[in-house]
């Protein structure tokens, strides 16, 4: 089985990968093109590439021509690194028929920064980055940009790591603007009639929250 160059990382995941499914194989490591035909002629049996949907290397290949994508079924001793996922005729319509799916496993990444001291120049650097990132990342959604930019959430967590605190200040002032907008929702469809003692428990709350009660003579009404 093709696990593509040595030290890299698809190497180290389809190792990773192999160990925590028990499957025994025998690891080659070719260049992609070499792969592909090498698996066309019968000299190797499969190859895990990891990459984005569609894989540019993948979407030419035609199951007319022999090729096939295998199921990775997720099993409990993949859950701590990776995330199911599925491939569809959407993906590569030359390999899976309308209709049908392959099950498959997403490998995340991560985007990391040096934990440089607060207030020296490489950080304010990374400050200035990381700010204009997640300010313009809808530009990234756009085409011609890759697919794949649309599954990223910029709001995921990893367990035992600290997000930087300029992209915190920035999800912190989009989680309060959807509140405010949720609420500003609720009080757009305030009826008259909620007892005083209730609506003035609601005003309490949204003072609580930061936000601005609506006019004293009206209130939300529960959904």
């Amino acid at each position: 089985m093709n696990f593509l160059a040595k030290g890299s990382a698809n190497q180290l995941s389809a190792q990773d990968i192999c160990r925590a499914l028990n499957v025994d194989v025998e690891e080659v490591n070719l260049a992609p093109a070499d792969a592909i035909e090498k698996l066309k002629n019968g000299e190797i049996a499969a190859a895990i590439l990891t990459s984005g949907r569609p894989s540019p290397l993948i979407a030419p290949l035609k199951a007319s021509d022999g090729y096939r994508l295998i199921p990775i079924p997720f099993a409990k001793s993949l859950a701590a690194d990776y995330l199911p996922a599925r491939l569809t005729s959407a993906d590569y319509p030359n390999l899976i028929p309308p209709g049908q799916i392959v099950d498959t496993i997403a490998t995340p990444s991560v985007l990391i920064a040096y934990n440089w001291p607060k207030g020296s120049d490489r950080y304010r650097r990374v400050d200035k980055f990381v700010k204009a990132f997640f300010t313009k990342f809808d530009e990234f959604k756009k085409p011609p940009r890759h697919p794949s930019w649309r599954e990223v959430n910029l709001a995921a967590t990893i367990p035992g790591w600290k997000r930087f605190e300029g992209a915190e200040e920035i999800l912190a002032k989009g989680r309060e603007q959807i509140l405010a907008t949720q609420q500003q929702q609720v009080r757009d469809d305030r009826q008259d009639g909620w007892p005083p003692t209730d609506r003035k428990l609601y005003e309490e709350f949204l003072r609580w929250k930061g936000l601005k009660p609506g006019p004293s003579s009206t209130a939300a009404t529960p959904r």
